[in-house]
């Protein structure tokens, strides 16, 4: 005679005798530094054997220091950002059962301040970031004069960066914000050998940086129809010639935003011209009006975005306009390769940026610019059909760090034109760099703009800043 077995017991043994769905699941990445190790233990367990660290071989070797614990969860004693580790459970009774050797990799750092946390009521970011408004010790101004008082569309994460205002036109020449923490903090923990954070600028009119970059801001209805608005930076073209350039980024003020290179008769809006450009929604774009105050044509090839290169040749009055992936092989711009277009044999050539909104701001990064033919004159702006924003002055931008002792250390970014880069950039300051303050004991931390160590009268804007992370071996 046979009995029907009962749904416990059915459960029980189908229940496996091994350690099983590990958390952190197995491979994972990303890892809290605080989290704790959990899985289902098998059905016969009364006890576990946790097998933990970074050598595999030895995890899966049994050679590990092995801690026994009841429950089936275990909590490292401490864990490094960046690493990887091992760990396997042995299923302990009369009979033990080894476990499979899991994995994970902790995240490569922890917040210092991400900006999150703030709001418009009781924690506001002006609160914690004091600025010159508030102490009077400096031009800055952290947030805006009416709620939301952080930035909640100039982002890196999350929802929300911090604003800072900088005006170093008057005494002390210089603009900070700075944040006293309740308790010193120790930035070595964990492994921490890294400081990093975010930052964006605003365009200027027209910037060469050090680097061989041009970055440039614009505002306009549009490069089109009879008469154009847009900025336009050149320089002196006669007879035939090119220009090549890498479109590296484009603020997307519109789908139908332009940055590219241009040939034109004159600085009239109605002005004949040819011009090659990237867009953020419609591609490679090759536009011309053929006779002065004339509507235009274009033809584009959809799915391209910065960064691009583009190119565009003089020959006679054929011009043809070509982009590239990687600047080496080049392709025929669009489906029409070449227009014609009668001009006087000397004409401008250069950068043209529209935003194909009057009331927002683009800005264009371009780079590796070259020429061929008789170019000629140092580079020179207009203001074509609109009024054009100024933008942030050129200062440099710093972090100062002080220990609860009083010590501190102030580094300077590299970036020539870090306040007028209008995507974000990140900035990693290694600990060698902050030699001379107890790291593990920070009482306070400064962001500023402005020469800190040799202040001296300059200009105005607002930069942005997100992020603020330690890690260990964060990369460039």
């Amino acid at each position: 005679m046979t009995t029907q077995a009962s749904l416990s017991e059915v459960r029980f043994f189908y229940v496996p005798v091994q350690a099983r769905t590990p958390q952190p699941a197995d491979s994972a990445t990303g890892v809290s530094v605080m989290t704790d190790l959990i899985w289902r233990p098998g059905r016969e367990a009364q006890s576990h054997e946790v097998y933990f660290g970074t050598d595999p071989n030895a995890v899966a070797k049994g050679t590990a220091t092995a801690q026994t614990v009841t429950g089936h969860s275990f909590t490292p004693a401490s864990l490094l950002y960046g690493t990887t580790y091992y760990w396997r459970v042995d299923e302990v009774n009369a009979v033990t059962y080894p476990g499979d050797v899991w994995s994970f990799t902790t995240t490569a750092s922890g917040a210092v301040d991400d900006f999150e946390s703030y709001n418009n009521d009781k924690s506001r970011i002006y609160d914690t970031w004091i600025d010159g408004v508030t102490d009077g010790k400096s031009g800055s101004q952290v947030g805006y004069d009416a709620a939301p008082f952080a930035e909640r569309t100039i982002v890196h994460g999350g929802a929300q960066s911090l604003p800072l205002r900088y005006d170093n036109t008057a005494a002390p020449f210089y603009s900070e914000a700075k944040r006293d923490f309740a308790t010193a903090q120790n930035w070595t923990d964990k492994g921490a050998d890294t400081l990093r954070l975010y930052l964006r600028g605003t365009a200027g009119n027209f910037t060469e940086t050090a680097q061989g970059e041009m970055i440039m801001s614009a505002i306009g209805t549009d490069i089109w129809d009879t008469a154009d608005q847009f900025r336009y930076a050149y320089e002196n073209l006669s007879g035939n010639g090119s220009m090549v350039v890498r479109v590296g980024s484009l603020i997307r003020s519109n789908g139908w935003a332009k940055a590219g290179v241009m040939i034109r008769e004159s600085l009239h809006p109605g002005s004949k011209h040819a011009f090659v450009c990237v867009t953020p929604d419609y591609g490679v774009s090759f536009q011309q009006r053929p006779e002065t105050g004339n509507v235009m044509s274009q033809v584009a090839t959809a799915g391209l975005v910065a960064p691009y290169w583009v190119k565009l040749t003089r020959t006679g009055d054929v011009f043809t306009a070509q982009r590239s992936a990687d600047g080496v092989t080049w392709v025929n711009a669009t489906t029409t390769a070449s227009v014609t277009i009668p001009m006087a044999s000397n004409v401008l050539i250069g950068l043209a940026l529209t935003s194909h909104d009057a009331a927002i701001l683009t800005a264009a990064e371009f780079s590796s610019l070259s020429t061929t033919g008789n170019v000629t004159g140092a580079w020179q702006t207009a203001e074509i059909g609109a009024t054009q924003p100024k933008g942030n002055s050129i200062e440099p931008m710093y972090v100062r760090i002080q220990d609860s002792a009083g010590a501190s250390v102030t580094v300077v970014n590299a970036d020539d034109a870090i306040t007028r880069r209008p995507t974000w950039r990140q900035w990693t300051i290694p600990y060698r760099d902050l030699v001379g303050v107890n790291l593990n004991r920070v009482k306070t931390m400064c962001i500023g703009v402005g020469n800190r160590n040799a202040p001296a009268a300059d200009g105005t804007g607002v930069v942005f800043i997100d992020d603020i992370v330690l890690g260990r071996g964060l990369a460039q």
